[in-house]
């Protein structure tokens, strides 16, 4: 049974604190593709640069590791956006076992999530757990995670949707907050947390002059 991971976010920009704890996970679950999926913003939200930038962005972070490539699929998608809704539609187009990856924080709210009851029907959810934080997820997912979360990774090889894995992975210090704030502060190239992100992003944000003004 083939197995593709997926990697959603606005990845404005995309940063290590996305892209290493996913490779990490993907080693862990024996898995050799990662789709970093840039989530479709809805028309009326604020977003810093435009989805081409994003895209492009995205595009070069897949530079930094062969098993990563751009999964697209959703800005194709009418609006409005819903995650239950992409991944029904990458099962359509793929015959692959899916494993969503999603952050703790992700999972904790993930009940008000458009039809999340069905996001099983269509993937495995792997939740990537950051080393030395406390887990804590709302006492009314309790019984949803009992009846659902697996330790054994051979499950995901074996049968195509329906488990939740949690996975402790390692800490990495990284935001698109204080990425964006950080270029906003310099008058020069981007030079505060460039260890932040891979090389050929931050040579495209300095190219492009992106999160300095509002007109990206």
């Amino acid at each position: 049974m083939s197995i593709r991971a997926i990697l959603g976010g606005t990845f404005n920009p995309p940063h290590l604190g996305h892209i290493q704890p996913a490779l990490y996970l993907l080693d862990y679950i024996k898995v050799n593709t990662l789709g970093l999926m840039p989530c479709k913003i809805a028309p009326h939200k604020p977003v810093s640069v435009s989805e081409a930038h994003r895209v492009e962005m995205v595009k070069l972070a897949c530079e930094l590791d062969k098993r990563l490539y751009p999964e697209l699929i959703e800005l194709s998608l009418p609006s409005p956006s819903y995650t239950v809704r992409t991944l029904e539609n990458l099962r359509q187009h793929h015959a692959d076992t899916i494993c969503f990856f999603i952050g703790a924080d992700s999972l904790y709210n993930i009940q008000s999530w458009f039809e999340w009851e069905r996001l099983l029907d269509y993937c495995h959810l792997v939740v990537m757990r950051r080393e030395g934080d406390n887990f804590e997820p709302p006492s009314s997912l309790t019984s949803w995670l009992n009846a659902n979360k697996t330790e054994d990774i051979n499950q995901l090889h074996h049968q195509p949707n329906g488990c939740v894995l949690l996975v402790n992975t390692p800490l990495h210090p990284a935001s698109s907050t204080q990425i964006r704030d950080a270029v906003s502060a310099t008058t020069s190239a981007l030079t505060p947390r460039i260890e932040w992100l891979p090389t050929p992003v931050a040579d495209y944000i300095n190219m492009h002059h992106l999160y300095q003004d509002k007109s990206n």
